[in-house]
């Protein structure tokens, strides 16, 4: 059923969309070290309704390496993160974005999950290229050893640079 919603909607979002550069792609990709060694591929696509206005999904990986009492574990961590993305103020390079996501992530069950705003400034490089840095979020996160708990301020998790591609 939820394979029928989806293709529905990308069939109306294709036969909506006016002939027009608002077709993006992009992502990010990261490794870092604070507790454990983790790495990251998160390639985003999604579609500019209006000026001000974008929907899209990031869908990747994280592969997150852990040392405890001697041994190492590996974990993979697949990643699906839904957007809405308003742009609150511009000028004719610099953007700043609020981006209202619902992330997951999961193993075999689910292990984290962040509702919440992530403002961002996003740099328009030319006509089809943008360089975007987020800046925290601002929400609620939930994690499979803790539970529900306030997300405010930047960490490791709620922060990073992605580009995009439109055409």
């Amino acid at each position: 059923m939820k394979k029928i919603v989806f293709f529905s909607l990308f069939l109306l979002i294709i036969t909506v969309a006016p002939a027009q550069k608002t077709w993006f792609v992009g992502g990010t990709t990261s490794i870092g070290y604070v507790d454990n060694f983790t790495f990251s591929f998160e390639p985003q696509f999604g579609y500019e309704i209006t000026d001000r206005w974008a929907i899209g999904t990031g869908v990747g990986l994280t592969l997150v390496s852990d040392n405890y009492n001697y041994y190492t574990t590996t974990t993979v961590v697949g990643i699906a993160e839904p957007f809405v993305r308003l742009c609150a103020w511009h000028n004719e390079r610099l953007f700043f974005d609020l981006k209202a996501t619902a992330g997951l992530g999961f193993t075999d069950e689910l292990i984290l999950c962040q509702i919440g705003i992530r403002p961002s400034l996003r740099f328009r490089i030319n006509e089809h290229f943008d360089i975007s840095a987020d800046l925290g979020l601002f929400g609620a996160q939930y994690t499979y050893s803790i539970g529900w708990q306030p997300a405010f301020g930047i960490t490791a998790t709620s922060a990073g640079v992605w580009f995009a591609y439109r055409f």
